[in-house]
């Protein structure tokens, strides 16, 4: 198989695709971007995908996964992060240094990307599981102002 060698082109089309329709698998996607002209084979999808920051994400109506485009790295907090935030976050405690935040099943980490590109400087760093996110607060950082931060967010 030939592949597309315009990676900044795929990658464009690529994120055009999955915020203008649900996309369940690869196959999907690579399906769609050869009718788009660029073909590709498995492990270049799965390449772009992961510099993209696409995740794997549950349904809003809690049925099935997709595919969703996360902030890219370079771009910093954006209103499209928030978003995600605001969309995922079921619930947020705190216990010590460590908030813990709960998800739909599958966007644990999803979720931990996107506040991981939101670059909040409280945050020390995230552990996904399924369903629950462990944030671990910088010293010196109150961790229920970072629970209440993300409650605020996700009452949006």
């Amino acid at each position: 198989m030939k592949t597309t060698t315009d990676k900044a082109g795929r990658h464009e089309v690529i994120a055009r695709l999955l915020g203008e329709r649900i996309v369940r698998t690869q196959a999907e996607l690579k399906s769609l971007l050869a009718h788009e002209g660029h073909r590709v084979d498995q492990a270049t999808l799965s390449r772009d995908l992961r510099e993209l920051g696409v995740a794997k994400v549950s349904g809003q109506d809690g049925e099935g996964t997709h595919y969703a485009l996360m902030t890219a790295p370079a771009a910093g907090p954006t209103d499209d992060a928030v978003a995600l935030v605001a969309r995922m976050v079921k619930a947020a405690d705190w216990s010590g240094s460590l908030v813990v935040v709960q998800t739909a099943p599958g966007n644990a980490s999803p979720l931990g990307l996107a506040l991981d590109r939101l670059q909040w400087k409280e945050i020390l760093g995230t552990v996904a599981g399924d369903d629950t996110l462990l944030i671990v607060v910088r010293e010196g950082t109150k961790a229920r102002a970072v629970a209440e931060r993300i409650k605020a967010i996700a009452r949006r």
